[in-house]
C-alpha cells in the first residue's frame, strides 16, 4: 500500500533509453518500499517539481543553463536533490560538490562495493554490493559536503574513490545504481534518502517490522515446497565469470547447496570468447581474468552440475568496437527497415554461420562440455529479413545439431510466443522439436503476470512430447520481469502443472545468491 497519495519524490531521466530504465528501476525500489514516485522527463521538471521534496536525477552528465535554473529554483526552496554519474560543473557548485572527471577501472573488480560511514542517513545500509566499470568522480568541497561512501574493490580494499557524497543539499552517487544485485539494500538505501527528508514517507523502524513479516511469511510459504524427482534446475550465468570472479569455486558450492543441476555459462558469442579461441577473439575478460570456461569446468568436477558453454550466435553483443568495424567491412550486419544497421548479424551469410559452428567444435574439441547452448539463434527483432527467415534459421539449428553429438545435450534460447516468433525472427522450435533437432528449448517466459505466465506455457505444452522437452526460462532479474521469492516458487509451481521438464532461472546474481536460491532450497529444489 503505498503511503500517501500526494508524491514527495520525482525521479527525471535526462534521455529515454539507458537513462530511463535506470530511473524506472528507483522507481520500483521506492515503491518497493511503499514509497511514491514519478519517473518525469526534463520538460516536465519545473511543474513536476513545483511540490515534491526529492527528485532523483538520473543521466544529468551536463544539464542545460534552463535545467539548473530550474534545479536551483527546487534546491532553494529546500527540495534534496540525488544526483548521479554527473560531470557537471554548475550542478556541483549547486550541491557543493565538485566533479574531479571520468575514469575507468584499471583492474577487474576496482569498484565492486560500497562502504557506508555515518554521515549516511539513518536506516541506510553499511554496504552495497554493485561491480561499476567507470566512474565520473568527484570530490567534497570543504565545508560545504563530506563522502557517505567509498569504494572498494572485489578483496574488499578501499579504493579511496568517493562513492556516495552528502551536503545540505542532498546526495551525489559517482556512478548509477545498477540492477545487478543486492537490489534489496538499494531499495533501502533510496528510502532512507527520503525518509531523512519526509520521515512520513519512510521510517527504519516501520521498516523493519515490515521486512521481518515478509521474511516470516515467505519462509514459511517455502517450507511447504515439495521438490520434484528428475526436474532439471538450470541457471543461466550472463556474465560468464560465476557469481564470484576470479572465484569459480565458491560459486560451484553455492549451486551445489542449492540443488541446481545445470549451468549456462556464457563463454562465447560471434563476437568474443571468454575462453582460449583461436576462432573468436579472445575478451577482456579472457585477457585480464583468465579461461572462464576452463576454470568453470574445473570447479563443477564432481559436483553433479552439467555445464553447458552459452554461445551468442548472430549478435555482435560484446564485440569491440574493432570487431564491429570489421563485420561492418564483411558486410555481416544486418539492417533495419529505416536503412540503420543494428547489431545483429545475417543468419543467411554462410561465412557467419562457419564462424560459430567452428566455435562450436572448438569448445567440444578442448573442453568436456556437457553441452552447447544456442542463444541469439534468429533475426534480429527490427532487422529486415527475407521470405524464407524461418527456413534459414533452422538450417542452422540442423547443422548445430550435426555439431553436437549425443549425449551431448544441444539447447536453444527462443522466444516463447509460438507460432508468432516463427515470423517475428525465424523461430520455429516446435519444428526444431520436432524433427530432433535439439533436446531441449529454453523459451524466455520472462513476466510478472500470471496470466501471461500461464498463456505461454499453455502454448509450449501443446503436446507431452513438446512439454518433456522444454526447460521454461524465468525471469527473476531480467529487463522484463523482476521477481521475488514467493513469485518464483508459484512460477515453477505453475510449470509442473504442466509437467514441463524443468526451470532455468535468468540471471546469476546476488539477488539470486541472497533472495531466491535460499528459499528455493527449503522444499521446491
Amino acid at each position: 500500500m503505498i503511503a500517501s497519495l500526494f508524491l514527495s519524490v520525482a525521479i527525471v531521466a535526462h534521455e529515454p533509453g539507458y537513462y530511463t530504465s535506470l530511473a524506472n528501476h528507483v522507481g520500483r525500489w521506492l515503491k518497493d518500499q511503499d514509497i511514491a514516485a514519478e519517473v518525469v522527463r526534463p520538460s516536465e521538471m519545473r511543474t513536476k517539481l513545483a511540490n515534491e521534496k526529492v527528485a532523483f536525477l538520473v543521466g544529468f552528465e551536463s544539464p542545460t543553463a534552463d535545467e539548473i535554473k530550474t534545479l536551483r529554483s527546487f534546491r532553494d526552496r529546500g527540495g534534496k536533490l540525488v544526483v548521479f554519474y554527473s560531470a557537471s560543473p554548475q550542478l556541483g557548485e549547486l550541491m557543493g560538490v565538485r566533479p574531479a572527471g571520468y575514469k575507468a577501472a584499471s583492474y577487474p573488480g576496482q569498484w565492486s562495493r560500497m562502504n557506508f560511514s555515518g554521515a549516511a542517513p539513518p536506516g541506510a545500509p553499511t554496504a552495497i554490493l554493485q561491480t561499476s566499470s567507470v566512474l565520473q568522480r568527484a570530490v567534497p568541497i570543504q565545508g560545504k559536503s563530506q563522502v557517505m561512501a567509498t569504494w572498494a574493490d572485489r578483496n574488499g580494499k578501499s579504493t579511496g574513490d568517493a562513492a556516495w557524497i552528502s551536503s545540505p543539499y542532498g546526495w551525489w552517487m559517482t556512478h548509477v545504481l545498477l540492477a545487478d544485485g543486492d537490489e534489496n539494500l538499494k531499495a533501502r538505501l533510496c528510502a532512507s534518502l527520503v525518509g531523512s527528508v519526509d520521515s512520513s514517507q519512510w521510517s527504519p523502524a516501520r521498516a523493519a517490522a515490515k521486512a521481518d513479516a515478509e521474511f516470516k511469511n515467505l519462509r514459511a510459504y517455502a517450507a511447504k515446497q515439495k521438490p520434484s524427482r528428475g526436474e532439471i534446475h538450470a541457471v543461466w550465468d550472463h556474465s560468464g565469470c560465476g557469481l564470484y570472479p576470479g572465484n569459480w569455486p565458491k560459486t560451484m558450492k553455492l549451486l551445489r547447496e542449492s540443488h541446481v543441476t545445470d549451468l549456462f555459462v556464457n563463454v562465447a558469442g560471434a563476437g568474443f570468447a571468454h575462453y582460449a579461441s583461436d576462432v573468436l577473439p579472445r575478451s577482456k575478460t579472457y585477457r585480464e581474468e583468465g579461461d572462464q570456461l576452463a576454470a568453470c569446468l574445473a570447479a563443477a568436477r564432481g559436483s553433479g552440475i552439467r555445464v553447458h558453454a552459452w554461445i551468442l550466435c548472430f549478435t555482435g553483443t560484446r564485440a569491440s568496437p574493432e570487431t564491429m568495424a570489421a563485420f561492418d567491412r564483411n558486410g555481416w550486419r544486418l539492417k533495419a527497415a529505416n536503412g540503420k544497421k543494428t547489431e545483429y548479424l545475417d543468419p543467411a551469410n554462410a561465412l557467419v554461420r562457419a564462424r560459430i559452428l567452428a566455435s562450436i567444435d572448438e569448445i567440444q574439441r578442448r573442453y568436456a562440455v556437457d553441452g552447447i547452448h544456442l542463444d541469439f539463434v534468429r533475426w534480429g527483432d527490427s532487422a529486415v529479413k527475407p521470405k524464407n527467415a524461418a527456413d534459414v534459421v533452422t538450417r542452422f539449428v540442423a547443422d548445430a545439431r550435426r555439431h553436437v553429438k549425443r549425449p551431448k545435450w544441444l539447447t536453444t534460447a527462443v522466444y516463447g510466443k509460438h507460432p508468432q516468433c516463427i515470423g517475428s525472427v525465424g523461430q520455429d522450435w516446435k519444428g526444431w522439436l520436432d524433427a530432433n533437432l535439439v533436446d531441449y528449448v529454453v523459451p524466455m517466459d520472462y513476466t510478472e503476470s500470471k496470466v501471461t505466465f500461464q498463456t505461454l506455457l499453455a502454448i509450449q505444452a501443446g503436446s507431452r512430447s513438446h512439454a518433456q522437452r522444454t526447460i521454461v526460462g524465468i525471469g527473476v532479474t531480467a529487463n522484463e520481469s523482476r521477481l521475488d521469492a514467493h513469485d518464483v516458487i508459484d512460477q515453477v509451481n505453475m510449470t509442473r502443472r504442466f509437467g514441463f521438464a524443468g526451470n532455468a532461472l535468468f540471471d546469476l546474481d546476488t539477488t539470486l545468491e541472497k533472495r531466491i536460491l535460499p528459499f528455493l532450497r527449503l522444499g521446491l529444489w
